[in-house]
């Protein structure tokens, strides 16, 4: 069926109202929505969460939003191959919102459902099965530690014996992202993780929550200070994948390696609009956000997981957080980085590129790149047997660690 002609926007009617979760999430949501590509136009009048009529032309009272958008994303969209995220995304897809933008992102669950049920129209969705594989505990016991840090209550979580990895949080999460890391690298290493200030079980700062990615390494500097740690490994994701880079870079042989996890050194992809957006709505916006950042190899409970993880946090929290990661860029400073760096990926991650992991690693020398399929944007969480291997056989090939890996 031709997109948005009007056989697909009676395709789409009947899959939206028999879509329970599109319901549940669209109840109390009553507009008219328009697409738009490059000549077509197709319009829904919602109501209560009922679509009650489908056309495929500009409605005669108009629409209350209007996502536009060029064929070739829409083509996209139905194929699967983006949704409303990525599309939303600046430098990432080429989606706008025309009409009552607020309102679109109160309800973008509704939003970015309707979206992901373009790609069902004509065509029946695979089910993949071929997850990737489970955890490996090492067995060790994982105990938990406050700390005074620059007069800062903070949580902190270790595993294990041997030389110290410490591993900082992806935005809007805390220690519990690297539970399988604790529990897996800890049969040769001492794993460290830790709650950055104002997430979970540390304080928040005096001034509030930092919204600068530098004013978490300064505090993580102190950190490591405090808990005598002699050039340990660092392991970042996401926010802290970038925040690894900068330490690096401010102390460019103080560490034995640098593990970057889905980090870059310029990650210019979050707009201002989002972060505003993220204090009305937030815990919605970050629900879709980390589904739709989810690999297709990771099994159905490590998705649920990774959902649950990053919804615990507040609103506040989130923003200063995604602004810091918002406004990264030390494209000029990585090239100081003497300590090996390991640029780890998953492919399914949207949000950072291969293209940006390749430029980082061309602005640092010796750097290497391990890519992890099917894996989305929180590889610990959504792959970890595969991730902590990644980071053993790079920590080895540094002779950092045990020569081999035993487990009992």
């Amino acid at each position: 069926m031709l997109f948005l002609s009007e056989g697909w926007m009676q395709a789409f009617k009947a899959e939206l109202n028999s879509d329970v979760g599109w319901s549940e999430a669209s109840k109390y949501f009553s507009a008219r929505v328009s697409f738009k590509g490059d000549k077509a136009i197709g319009t829904i009048d919602v109501r209560d969460g009922v679509i009650v009529s489908a056309i495929a032309s500009a409605h005669p009272l108009g629409a209350d939003i209007t996502i536009t958008g060029p064929d070739r994303e829409w083509d996209r969209i139905s194929s699967g191959e983006t949704d409303w995220f990525q599309g939303m995304s600046p430098g990432l897809g080429e989606l706008a919102i025309e009409g009552d933008a607020v309102c679109a992102l109160r309800n973008v669950k509704t939003m970015w459902l309707a979206l992901s049920a373009m790609r069902r129209i004509g065509r029946s969705e695979k089910q993949y099965k071929d997850f990737s594989p489970p955890p490996k505990p090492s067995g060790r016991p994982t105990t938990g530690h406050y700390i005074e840090v620059d007069g800062i209550r903070t949580y902190y979580e270790e595993a294990g014996e041997g030389y110290p990895i410490i591993c900082f949080h992806a935005a809007c999460q805390d220690t519990l992202m690297y539970r399988h890391v604790l529990d897996g690298l800890s049969d040769e290493f001492r794993v460290i993780s830790v709650d950055a200030p104002a997430h979970a079980k540390s304080l928040e700062p005096e001034g509030g929550e930092f919204k600068s990615l530098t004013s978490h390494c300064a505090f993580n500097e102190k950190l490591i200070a405090k808990l005598g740690l002699d050039r340990p490994v660092l392991i970042g994701c996401s926010m802290s994948g970038n925040q690894v880079l900068e330490l690096g870079s401010r102390n460019p042989d103080g560490y034995a390696a640098i593990i970057s996890s889905e980090g870059a050194d310029y990650t210019p992809t979050v707009s201002q609009f989002l972060l505003d957006m993220l204090l009305i709505n937030g815990q919605q916006v970050l629900e879709g956000w980390s589904q739709s950042l989810t690999g297709y190899r990771t099994p159905p409970d490590r998705a649920r997981e990774v959902v649950w993880q990053i919804r615990k946090t507040n609103p506040e929290v989130m923003r200063g957080d995604l602004t810091g990661y918002a406004g990264f860029d030390r494209r000029g400073e990585v090239g100081k980085i003497k300590s090996p760096v390991l640029l780890l990926r998953g492919d399914a991650d949207w949000l950072v590129s291969q293209q940006q992991v390749e430029d980082t690693q061309g602005r640092i020398p010796g750097s290497e790149i391990s890519v992890l399929a099917g894996t989305g944007h929180y590889p610990m969480i959504e792959n970890p047997f595969e991730f902590n291997e990644a980071v053993r056989s790079f920590l080895h090939s540094k002779g950092i660690g045990k020569t081999a890996a035993t487990f009992d």
